[in-house]
């Protein structure tokens, strides 16, 4: 790549980590915030739950607001509200400052993976489009990585306020980035998206990326608690564990991101299900770590990660591939599954534990989950591909 087109990238993955921060946070540190806030685990993944489900609310709304404004001003606005809400977060402190941070920073999140995927889709060609796409994509692990390895350690050390103010800073670094490194694209985008028509049955991208997140978003927000409370582990253990599973699986995501492009467009889907298919064996193995040993946690836990973040990857690559003439709408429906998924999985999952006393029940129900995806991308497979004939008048 292009020092211009490395640039790019290198901001657009600042612009997902960070956009995402607010949305892991709350899962690394479930255990001092519920103590702390006085809430039970079901009501801290309920946080998770409203910001994603936000940002799945605001999708739709953040393809079409890309398409007149450029996908630069989409990344900045959405660091800028990053940070307000965690200077928010950090000040006031309470579970009801948390909840409204979630809805307001959840929805803005749309605007940076409508407004990464437009740039990359135009900056990026088709021969690297999936290694950028999962580059891309690798921010939100390297951030997730990054918290679980120092969030727990630092609640108990400080306090939780302070990992909300340096993740306030950032952002505004990250702004500042792609004002200066994000080409503006505002007049390119609305010709490339105007009357163009969305290939038929692509409501299926919504649904298969609905059942990805939902049966994978566990491992990373709920993993920490669950060895804390299931196994026994100490917290800087935990997020030990987590961050060496994000790391991993940035690396496989890299890999398969070279793999993806070279065997093609054609073939990405098929990769995409068996990748799919690795992570639910997976999340079954973290499962039976009561029973067989925390060893096995880890080993799930780190394919499980690998895997879905390199699925992830893999989904953005396609999103491009159905869709050329219409990525931010074509973005806007898929993220709009994506993120109702998420919506509902934490808090469910955070739930269930309440209710049954158990891990368990939550981990099988989301790998069948994840078993339910992989037959549905198999029919997102079936679409056919946008062409430039399509939709123009």
């Amino acid at each position: 790549m292009r020092v211009k087109e490395k640039s790019v990238v290198a901001v657009s993955a600042g612009a997902v980590g960070i956009g995402a921060s607010l949305g892991f946070f709350p899962g690394f540190l479930a255990t001092v915030l519920s103590q702390e806030l006085l809430v039970s685990k079901g009501k801290v993944g309920l946080i998770v739950g409203i910001y994603f489900g936000s940002t799945g609310l605001g999708s739709i709304l953040a393809g079409k607001i890309t398409e007149r404004i450029g996908p630069r001003t989409s990344i900045v606005m959405d660091m800028v509200i990053v940070a307000i809400c965690s200077f928010l977060i950090a000040a006031i402190g309470t579970y009801s400052i948390w909840v409204i941070s979630s809805v307001l920073a959840g929805a803005a999140y749309g605007l940076s993976n409508t407004g990464t995927n437009v740039v990359i889709g135009k900056v990026i060609g088709a021969e690297k489009r999936t290694l950028a796409m999962s580059v891309k994509t690798s921010g939100v692990p390297l951030m997730a990585a990054l918290a679980a390895a120092i969030g727990p350690w630092s609640a108990d050390q400080w306090k939780w306020e302070h990992i909300l103010v340096v993740n306030g800073a950032v952002a505004l670094c990250v702004g500042i980035s792609a004002l200066l490194f994000v080409p503006n694209l505002i007049t390119d985008s609305v010709e490339q998206t105007n009357d163009k028509t969305l290939p038929s049955n692509f409501y299926w991208f919504g649904i298969a990326s609905f059942l990805l997140i939902a049966g994978s978003q566990p491992l990373y927000s709920w993993i920490v608690s669950y060895l804390e409370d299931s196994l026994d582990a100490s917290s800087g253990f935990a997020g030990a564990v987590t961050s060496i599973a994000c790391f991993s699986g940035v690396l496989a995501m890299i890999c398969n991101g070279l793999f993806a492009d070279r065997v093609g467009a054609k073939s990405r889907i098929k990769l995409l299900m068996a990748l799919l298919f690795s992570s639910s064996i997976a999340v079954l193995l973290v499962s039976l770590g009561p029973a067989l040993g925390i060893e096995l946690v880890i080993i799930g836990a780190i394919i499980g990660v690998s895997t879905q973040l390199s699925a992830i990857g893999t989904m953005h690559a396609c999103i491009v591939d159905k869709a050329p003439l219409s990525v931010s709408r074509a973005t806007g429906i898929t993220m709009t599954g994506y993120y109702l998924g998420a919506l509902a999985s934490p808090p469910l999952f955070g739930f269930v534990v309440d209710w049954t006393e158990s891990f368990a029940y939550s981990w099988l129900g989301t790998t069948a989950l994840l078993f339910a995806a992989v037959f549905a991308w198999q029919r997102v497979g079936r679409i056919e591909p946008q062409n430039e004939m399509q939709g123009e008048s």
